[in-house]
């Protein structure tokens, strides 16, 4: 069932959160490895960040399907709230958590061992290679939303990585000094 959803909902999108585990600051390189698999599987996927500080008024979700992972626990509630009040009544929200915690307002899948979260990406695997399911990113839709994502991260820096000081009007020449910790002024 998961996997359906995952491939033949429309605009895919993975958020990543903060969190030191499955988030976009995670320095393990089995999980990295694991999400990037992920992405590459899932046709037409896209990825967004979700910070700790900014306002959720600002982030725009999938109508499809959104998947959240490495959302911290305290900043995961304030998400699912402002999803739920955004989303179309289609839209279906995955959070791909490392806890106890039972989440109500989504599909919650387990990950806490990795090869839970590996057996789900062989299912995926599978049935795209049995073309069981046709993915949305194959299909015309998907594949214009694919060429968009193309031409909207070709514009990108090539060694990007999450910079929160692209959410402030800093001017590019300072945003890699900042987002190293060199800006000289800081005490």
């Amino acid at each position: 069932m998961l996997v359906r959803e995952l491939l033949t909902r429309e605009r895919p999108t993975l958020y990543l959160g903060s969190s030191p585990r499955w988030g976009w600051n995670d320095n393990d390189p089995a999980r990295k490895r694991l999400l990037a698999r992920f992405r590459e599987l899932v046709p037409a996927m896209d990825q967004a960040h979700i910070p700790d500080w900014k306002p959720l008024d600002t982030l725009t979700f999938s109508p499809g399907i959104s998947i959240l992972a490495g959302v911290p626990q305290s900043r995961l509630e304030a998400v699912l709230n402002h999803l739920d009040s955004e989303r179309s009544r289609e839209g279906l929200v995955v959070v791909l958590h490392d806890n106890e915690s039972r989440l109500s307002a989504c599909h919650s899948y387990d990950i806490r061992e990795s090869s839970r979260f590996e057996a789900l990406l062989d299912q995926i695997e599978t049935a795209l290679r049995e073309r069981t399911v046709i993915p949305w990113g194959e299909t015309q839709e998907g594949k214009v939303h694919i060429e968009h994502l193309r031409n909207k991260t070709s514009t990108t820096r090539s060694d990007w990585s999450w910079d929160e000081t692209k959410a402030v009007n800093i001017p590019e020449e300072f945003r890699h000094e900042l987002a190293a910790g060199l800006d000289e002024n800081a005490e």
